[in-house]
């Protein structure tokens, strides 16, 4: 069992879950395109809402049962660590790289709200 391996499995989970999260939202953003200013705001709320949400699952998955997660899938049985090991591991794993991408979309929301100030509206 090598962290290293668990950190890299739990980063491709969540990366995936929020590019499909990025791009509904820039292609909601691309169909206003026509009200640039409403565009932006609307980036930045569902951005904002985004990283609200990505917050509440990583304090929630230190509680969550590590055998439901998408990450103990991808592990295979070599690679899972001991029960009494992984609740610990992959909750706290989990929790790490959910608030590093919160923190990504919550930089994205703030951007495209400063970039509202600057499009006609």
């Amino acid at each position: 069992m090598d962290p290293a391996r668990v950190r890299e499995l739990a980063l491709l989970s969540v990366s995936r879950g929020c590019g499909f999260a990025g791009l509904a939202i820039i292609c909601f953003m691309v169909g206003l395109a026509g009200y640039p200013r409403v565009a932006m705001e609307s980036g930045a709320v569902l951005m904002m809402a985004t990283a609200a949400l990505l917050l509440l699952k990583g304090d929630a998955s230190t509680s969550k049962p590590y055998k439901r997660t998408e990450l103990w899938i991808l592990l295979s049985d070599e690679e899972r660590p001991r029960a009494d090991y992984a609740q610990q591991l992959i909750g706290r794993t989990l929790q790490q790289v959910y608030r590093r991408f919160a923190v990504y979309f919550g930089v994205g929301g703030v951007l495209c709200f400063l970039g509202s100030f600057v499009l006609p509206g």
